[in-house]
């Protein structure tokens, strides 16, 4: 299974969207899907861009596992301008047909952030809002802890966070899915900084297992760029490609 994309980015945002990496399943079983890039432009300066990221899925009757990895590079003669990567484990126990209870941890680094180590273990309900046919609107409150090592390690954070978003997909054309996440993520219990994110994504289905995506998040957090005058408090990160699934 192989993809060829394009990624048009300043830098990785800081927060994983796992909603737009979930999948509704018929049946149960095992399901991966593997996405594989790169680009190499040579004019002025030579640019070099990878990109791959592989997901496992266990499809139970009142239990779900997702695992997820993802890392990316973009070189301009030689220096790194994106070097990111992370991996995520979410387990889920359906309480109902709109309650489930879930828990999840991640390891991820962002060199441009200068985010030299992230790990996150978290847990807490999701509820599906709203369902009519295909569309879907939830909304999830969890708590997070965090620990953050940033500018080489000579910066440690360890806090206590509220990880709360709503998110949606729908379904306007029967080949074209619309999704939207946007987390709001405070310090537990100084709520002056929150770390704020949203998440767009469009895919086109153009057949049965290939589909384009184009995809564009924004972040913003005060609290990782303070003190750090090469770190923005806001990024962004918009990225295209074509997906492969079986």
């Amino acid at each position: 299974m192989l993809l060829t994309g394009l990624a048009c980015s300043r830098v990785s945002a800081q927060i994983v969207n796992i909603e737009d990496k979930r999948k509704g399943f018929d049946s149960v079983g095992w399901y991966g899907q593997i996405d594989l890039g790169g680009n190499l432009t040579r004019n002025k300066a030579k640019v070099i861009s990878l990109n791959g990221s592989v997901r496992v899925d266990r499809k139970g009757r009142q239990h779900a596992l997702l695992a997820l990895a993802d890392y990316r590079l973009v070189q301009v003669s030689g220096d790194n301008a994106l070097n990111a990567g992370f991996a995520h484990l979410r387990y889920a126990y359906y309480l109902s047909d709109r309650w489930r209870w879930e828990a999840f941890t991640q390891v991820q680094y962002n060199e441009q952030l200068r985010l030299g180590l992230r790990t996150l273990v978290g847990t807490g309900p999701r509820l599906k809002l709203f369902a009519f046919g295909d569309n879907r609107v939830y909304v999830g409150v969890l708590y997070m802890y965090e620990y953050d090592e940033v500018a080489e390690g000579t910066i440690t954070y360890r806090d206590h966070r509220l990880s709360s978003y709503l998110s949606f997909s729908l379904f306007p054309l029967p080949n074209v899915t619309l999704s939207n996440t946007t987390y709001y993520q405070p310090v537990i219990p100084d709520f002056r900084q929150p770390r704020l994110s949203s998440i767009t994504a469009v895919t086109l289905k153009l057949t049965d297992r290939l589909a384009f995506n184009t995809r564009y998040s924004i972040t913003h957090d005060a609290l990782i760029s303070q003190g750090l005058d090469d770190v923005p408090a806001t990024s962004y990160d918009w990225t295209n490609g074509l997906r492969y699934s079986f």
